[in-house]
């Protein structure tokens, strides 16, 4: 009979224990919308154009002071009014663009702008010459914005682009490795990209780094979850995050699921999840040590809103992993055909490379058909590394 041994360490999924939850803030002044723009300078937070909640592509535009907990309208941008684009910040300036527009029946944008905060200036900087695009992945590395994925008129996009913000100029790179997508996650971590999850032919998990020093894709940790797809990210002291969006089926997750990836170890992470359902298309910034999350269209009892919301996360107070005792969840150890836990749970079990294997409800898994190989347990409260032997 074949034996399962469970094992947990630093290395593995755990829960977290919090201090702290989700605070609200003041809503900012505009309409709700999804896909806004967003991003930070300094202490500000920024709020950019996005799709109304009339379904109009706008090009308002808002300051977040966090040290008075205070909102500013700025000018509007110079710009197209526009959603499904992106902006980062680099040096202290802020780069936007792609995304589409209404006006003027204009398709797929290729457009990329410079804000300067201290002017409050925009300049309008050289178009990629890789076409234009709805919802691409777009980071900063090495000194470089990079830009790819995404779709236009020609369907779901694999290309990656690298823009110099010293020259002004535009270069092609390696393609991305994997199915073409939209509206994937992305983020920067000590000068390497992070790519994946996403929407093409499916909603994916996977995910893959982006080395611009060799010009390289690898694959990484898939997310031990199902597939998404219009979230948020971001990255803050050497970690990547995840954080809401659609499910594998692009409808609403019944939570709002906050995931941390950590490259030393290539493994992730579920933190406190945010309130309510997940959100389709929010945006988000981070000041010091708080993210800030924002906007988004949010289900509840049937019923969307499309949100001018704020909310507060503490970063810094992620400051305990449980590590619960092996004898405390499965009886007996080791065992076999079957991993019995101590109470009856909702339990989701995923292959190592993500793929859901078995789930269910009760006290007992029966893992007799497994293979061989490592496996991760999941319950509502704790993740565990499963080894078949």
């Amino acid at each position: 009979m074949k034996n399962i041994i469970l094992v947990i360490g630093l290395s593995l999924f755990c829960h977290i224990h919090f201090a702290q939850d989700w605070v609200q803030l003041e809503d900012y002044p505009g309409m709700g919308r999804n896909h806004p723009i967003t991003f930070s300078i300094g202490t500000d937070g920024y709020v950019l154009a996005g799709q109304n909640e009339n379904g109009n592509y706008v090009k308002d535009f808002y300051k977040y002071d966090t040290t008075t907990d205070s909102w500013t309208q700025l000018p509007n941008f110079p710009g197209y009014p526009r959603g499904y684009a992106y902006g980062i910040e680099h040096n202290g300036k802020a780069y936007v663009g792609f995304g589409t527009s209404n006006a003027f029946d204009i398709g797929p944008l290729d457009d990329l702008w410079e804000y300067d905060p201290v002017s409050e200036a925009w300049t309008e900087l050289a178009s990629c010459p890789c076409g234009g695009r709805l919802h691409p992945a777009m980071l900063e590395a090495e000194g470089q914005i990079f830009v790819g994925l995404g779709n236009n008129n020609s369907g779901n996009q694999d290309d990656w682009w690298a823009y110099d913000i010293a020259t002004d100029t535009w270069a092609q790179k390696a393609g991305f490795i994997a199915e073409k997508r939209h509206h994937p996650y992305f983020f920067s971590i000590d000068d390497i990209a992070y790519v994946g999850f996403g929407h093409g032919d499916d909603i994916y998990n996977d995910f893959y780094k982006y080395e611009p020093l060799t010009d390289t894709w690898t694959q990484v940790a898939s997310l031990p979850a199902e597939g998404r797809v219009a979230g948020t990210q971001f990255s803050y002291n050497g970690k990547g995050y995840a954080l809401s969006g659609d499910g594998e089926d692009h409808y609403y997750l019944e939570t709002g699921e906050f995931w941390q990836y950590t490259p030393e170890t290539d493994s992730w992470l579920s933190l406190p999840v945010h309130p309510g359902h997940s959100k389709w298309a929010p945006g988000c910034f981070v000041v010091g040590d708080v993210l800030y999350f924002t906007s988004g269209l949010q289900y509840d009892d049937g019923n969307s809103e499309t949100l001018n919301d704020l909310w507060r996360f503490n970063l810094d107070e992620i400051s305990s992993i449980e590590l619960v005792a092996l004898e405390t969840l499965v009886y007996p150890n080791p065992t076999t055909d079957n991993i019995l836990l101590s109470s009856p749970v909702d339990y989701r079990l995923f292959s190592l490379k993500g793929e859901l294997v078995l789930e269910g409800h009760g006290s007992s898994i029966d893992a007799s058909q497994l293979s061989k190989g490592v496996y991760f347990l999941n319950t509502k409260s704790k993740t565990f590394k499963i080894i078949k032997e």
